[in-house]
């Protein structure tokens, strides 16, 4: 059992399908965090690149084949 609320951590963009608009956050910890269109701050749709650094808060549900869903994700500028 997981405990319940929203967690924070840093990653890059693991994958991006620009298409369906949903994506996956490589954590530093390797989770894979999935992430939709709704939980992007700070970049313009067409701006998403793979290996985009960012900082992620996510909880524990199910989404798809994922476990973890990202509620909200942050550039983290370089």
């Amino acid at each position: 059992m997981h405990a319940e609320g929203v967690r924070t951590a840093q990653g890059r963009i693991w994958r991006w399908n620009r298409k369906r608009a949903t994506g996956i956050v490589m954590s530093t910890t390797d989770d894979q965090i999935w992430f939709g269109l709704d939980s992007l701050r700070g970049r313009n749709f067409d701006d998403i690149n793979l290996g985009d650094a960012v900082e992620v808060e996510y909880e524990f549900a199910q989404q798809d084949s994922h476990s973890l869903r990202a509620v909200r994700i942050t550039w983290i500028d370089n």
